[in-house]
């Protein structure tokens, strides 16, 4: 299931960044951009140890509650997310919103295997990340 979920994923980015025209108006461009930084904070506050695209956590992984992981479980989530909305309102296709609109599905559901793999292997992981969001600060 796992390999699927990533597989998903990324197919959803293809096709998020070549399903149409990349004449972004300067707010999308605003909003890709801030979408790349989300990710790059993201990878610095995780570290190497605990980096991986699979949603099982790595083997001697530990719970990242630094940096970006303060404010959202799943960081690099949001950032596909924000550069997908920033594409698909920058530059519409239908592509463009079937990909977003399974992406949101697929990474909903990465997001919950991935939740259930990390309680197995830390059982206070509900207790730590309680009080932060997993996308995005007072939505979800």
């Amino acid at each position: 299931m796992a390999r699927v979920l990533v597989f998903g994923q990324f197919g959803c980015i293809a096709v998020l960044l070549f399903g149409g025209g990349w004449h972004l108006p300067f707010w999308a461009w605003g909003i890709f951009g801030l979408g790349l930084l989300v990710f790059v904070w993201a990878a610095f506050s995780l570290g190497t140890r605990n980096f991986t695209i699979m949603p099982v956590p790595r083997e001697g992984n530990r719970i990242s509650k630094q940096g970006i992981y303060t404010y959202l479980r799943h960081p690099m989530y949001t950032a596909v997310l924000l550069c997908g909305v920033a594409v698909l309102f920058g530059a519409p296709s239908i592509w463009r919103w079937c990909a977003l609109s399974l992406c949101v599905f697929v990474l909903v559901l990465k997001i919950r295997f991935e939740e259930r793999a990390l309680t197995r292997l830390h059982p206070t992981y509900p207790d730590i990340m309680g009080g932060v969001a997993r996308l995005f600060p007072k939505v979800w």
